[in-house]
């Protein structure tokens, strides 16, 4: 009888151990402990905010169902990065607000609405939190659409790869999640100051002209800003920012907010005229170009224009206005044309551009 009693006993030990297991298995993962120093960085300083409605639910784009993500407490992903500027100013967001293109804010397919993340530029270690208030990208491999306030301040250039690291906000102002380690927002403006120009310099920064020439039509009201101008963003618009495939940005070290090379773009933007700022459209001719960047060097620009015009077999233009000189392949008849060249630029030469219409002449 003795012997009985301590077999069930045993049966019940080994029941309670393997119960303990699997709990231990099934138990969701604690929020992590950061003990390190603590930076400050800039961007758009994250606050409470009901979910939009509208743009909480699953929806298709071009055959493809991107689900919302519905609890993006622990979220991190890392991708590439593209941004989209003057070009959309003024026009609606996902969430029905007025785009701003030097405020710090962000598209993505998936997230919730609005939500902040932290964007790390992976190459030089550059960060700031953006504020996601659209949506878009839908191009594999693309994780996150960037205002040009945001671009600008992590020095991106063409297929910059990022990691977005998610915000959470209490609606106590609580704030949690993995862009919260080892990082604090400050509040600056969301434009670079004005610095004095000190000698000639050899070249004016080609976004000194505004990246107008996309060709932005007006889809349906469910089509976000993001997907309007996706196209228009792609790495021959940044090149003409930061170098792209001529020239790559260089790192600088954690915590450094701007450094001279980014607030010299900023100034040539903010010294400019009026006048040079409102540039007027040349006339189509009904044509269509693949445009693949933009430069201020135009002995570069066509260095770069015979080497992809040999290489896919198409004959091509350095069309020049004021100081930015837009290298252009084409032109097609049809926008089909244009776009299966578009897709021989991203396959073969990994090489992201955009379709617009070619000027008349």
């Amino acid at each position: 009888m003795r012997k009985d009693w301590l077999g069930v006993g045993l049966a019940a030990l080994l029941l309670a151990a393997c119960s303990s297991e699997d709990q231990q298995q099934t138990a969701a993962p604690a929020q992590q402990v950061y003990n390190g120093p603590v930076i400050d960085i800039p961007g758009a300083e994250p606050k409470y905010e009901p979910l939009n409605p509208s743009t909480s639910q699953d929806y298709s784009v071009n055959g493809k169902t991107y689900h919302i993500i519905r609890h993006p407490d622990n979220y991190s992903e890392t991708g590439l990065a593209t941004w989209y500027g003057d070009e959309a100013s003024g026009n609606r967001t996902a969430t029905g607000e007025t785009f701003d293109p030097d405020a710090f804010t962000a598209a993505h397919p998936t997230l919730p609405l609005p939500s902040y993340v932290r964007v790390t530029n992976l190459a030089n270690d550059r960060q700031v939190v953006v504020r996601v208030n659209d949506r878009g990208p839908y191009t594999a491999g693309r994780v996150i659409d960037l205002s040009e306030g945001a671009a600008r301040r992590l020095n991106i250039s063409g297929n910059s790869r990022v990691r977005l690291d998610y915000i959470k906000v209490a609606p106590d102002g609580t704030l949690s999640g993995p862009g919260t380690l080892g990082t604090r927002v400050i509040k600056q403006s969301f434009a670079l100051p004005p610095r004095p120009e000190i000698g000639a310099s050899s070249a004016t920064p080609a976004d000194a002209t505004p990246a107008s020439d996309a060709a932005i039509s007006h889809p349906p009201a469910a089509q976000s800003l993001s997907s309007q101008t996706e196209q228009g963003n792609d790495n021959g618009q940044s090149l003409a920012h930061s170098g792209g495939l001529l020239g790559a940005p260089q790192p600088l070290p954690p915590g450094v907010l701007e450094g001279s090379e980014n607030q010299s773009i900023a100034t040539a933007r903010h010294s400019l005229p009026p006048a040079s700022r409102s540039t007027t459209m040349p006339a189509s001719n009904g044509h269509y170009v693949v445009q693949v960047g933009a430069l201020s060097d135009p002995a570069r620009a066509q260095q770069w224009l015979q080497s992809l015009s040999k290489r896919f077999g198409v004959p091509g233009k350095v069309n020049h206005q004021g100081a930015v000189y837009r290298v252009q392949l084409g032109d097609f008849r049809s926008r089909q044309q244009a776009s299966a060249l578009q897709q021989r630029l991203l396959q073969e030469a990994n090489q992201s551009s955009f379709i617009t219409q070619a000027s008349a002449g």
